[in-house]
């Protein structure tokens, strides 16, 4: 995706590596190291379907075929209207 975001119209684009967190329901997984070009000037990210479609696999062979993540982390959840 080179030339200019499609988000705000900025010309420069930047390969990067970036943390990215997949959700489904209120599952989640964090992959780190993940390839994106992001714009710039406002920060919007484009990751490649293949690249998404590898983190969705992965999150599915963690959560049915017992893969084991290469680490585990707890993340306390807190509601707003309770602080």
């Amino acid at each position: 995706m080179a030339g200019k975001c499609p988000f705000c119209g900025h010309q420069h684009m930047a390969a990067k590596q970036v943390e990215y967190l997949y959700r489904l329901s209120d599952r989640f997984m964090m992959v780190t190291g993940v390839p994106c070009l992001e714009c710039e000037f406002c920060g919007e990210q484009y990751f490649e379907a293949a690249v998404l479609k590898r983190i969705e696999a992965d999150f599915h062979a963690i959560q049915n075929t017992g893969k084991k993540p290469l680490k585990t982390i707890q993340v306390p959840v807190e509601a707003y209207a309770n602080l």
